[in-house]
């Protein structure tokens, strides 16, 4: 078993760690519970090198589902300056385009909890692979001389995994190296965001906003809606470099507090937005109440170059909220950029039909006057 400083730092980090969602761990009672397999799963002329747990593995699908088809042509990978190397647009790409589609080389729990050293499982993983394939992970860091565990540490990004409902379970959160988007360098004004899908144990890398020729695709490592200096010190704490990106290189302290102000209440955004079917009830509140709000954030958003937060997701929220006013014009213009942002990120088109539906006849909207039907009556709208 861990020694009780090292099992006490570790339920630290976990438990401070909102990201990892466990309150309550215990580090020592996590080693107890572990067992885990070590294997490769093979994808055509590519392989992972994959360790889990036992009852991780078990929940996994027995056969993925082929991934969509890559789009060919969108990246290559080049000369970043200080950074290193760097993925970089071979054209132009309107948001919501699909960069590549690609399977993790190595996948590892967040912590493992074996009496060996993290050196020697990284080595057995490293060592499953292909000569060809060993080669490409160990390049993934073209700095001074680092160890495998460095490398690794470095260039994961963190998936998760579905565990069971026992006690003590694995971490959701997993290590995954990516032979692609781990050569993405931090910007905390990204450009691109990626997706998991255990169906296919893929990973999906898409834009946020246009991307030009010859410009650098970058990702967040961290939520960046945290202040400067929570950044940088995580950053540094977590993969040894301090930012410089455009959004951290301010002119003045005043320029700095006002970007950390901006991404805080971005960051909070969620928690304190009225509910929609409460803004539909309550009379105190204005009728633009909610559309001024969700306008607010997508201008904070383009300011601070924040579009990775989702920002379809406040143009879905204005199109019901003018549903909800039975404004036709408005809701059909914020419809249709809901529509487009969807057609993008899926082709096949499955909603088509219903945003035809709507478009063509607003009313049929299920929410369609609600503002003005049930404003300061008592009524569970959930239902209707």
């Amino acid at each position: 078993m861990p020694p009780p400083n090292v099992c006490a730092r570790i339920n630290h980090q976990v438990t401070s760690d909102p990201a990892l969602a466990r309150p309550f761990f215990d580090f020592a009672e996590h080693v107890r519970s572990r067992s885990y397999v070590m294997q490769n799963y093979i994808f055509d002329d590519f392989e992972s090198s994959v360790l889990l747990d036992q009852g991780v593995e078990s929940l996994l699908p027995e056969t993925f589902q082929p991934a969509c088809e890559a789009p060919l042509y969108t990246f290559e990978i080049g000369g970043a300056g200080d950074k290193g190397e760097g993925m970089f647009a071979l054209r132009d790409m309107p948001a919501g385009s699909l960069i590549l589609v690609e399977h993790p080389i190595i996948v590892a729990p967040y912590l493992v909890g074996l009496s060996v050293s993290l050196a020697e499982v990284y080595a057995k993983l490293l060592g499953r692979l292909p000569h060809r394939m060993r080669d490409e992970v160990l390049k993934l860091y073209s700095g001074d001389s680092h160890t495998l565990e460095e490398i690794i540490r470095c260039n994961a990004l963190g998936i998760q995994l579905e565990v069971p409902d026992v006690p003590h379970p694995e971490l959701t959160t997993h290590r995954a190296v990516f032979l692609h988007t781990s050569r993405c360098n931090h910007s905390c004004g990204p450009n691109a965001r990626w997706e998991w899908d255990t169906t296919t144990f893929s990973l999906y890398l898409f834009t946020v906003r246009p991307i030009v020729k010859g410009e650098e695709i970058t990702i967040q490592y961290i939520p960046s809606t945290y202040p400067r200096h929570e950044r940088h010190a995580s950053l540094q704490d977590q993969y040894g470099f301090t930012c410089c990106c455009s959004y951290c290189a301010l002119p003045s302290q005043d320029a700095i507090l006002h970007s950390d102000t901006t991404r805080v209440a971005l960051g909070q955004f969620w928690k304190t937005l009225p509910p929609f079917e409460e803004w539909c009830l309550d009379q105190t509140l204005p009728d633009d109440r909610l559309v001024k709000l969700h306008l607010d954030a997508l201008r904070m958003m383009k300011q601070e170059g924040l579009q990775v937060l989702d920002s379809e997701r406040h143009v879905d929220a204005i199109a019901m909220c003018y549903g909800a006013l039975a404004d036709p014009d408005m809701f059909r213009a914020w419809t249709e950029r809901v529509r487009d942002a969807k057609a993008m990120a899926d082709p096949a088109q499955a909603q088509a039909l219903v945003f035809a539906k709507w478009l063509s006849n607003p009313t049929s909207f299920p929410a369609w006057g609600w503002r003005k039907t049930f404003c300061g009556r008592q009524k569970d709208l959930s239902v209707l």
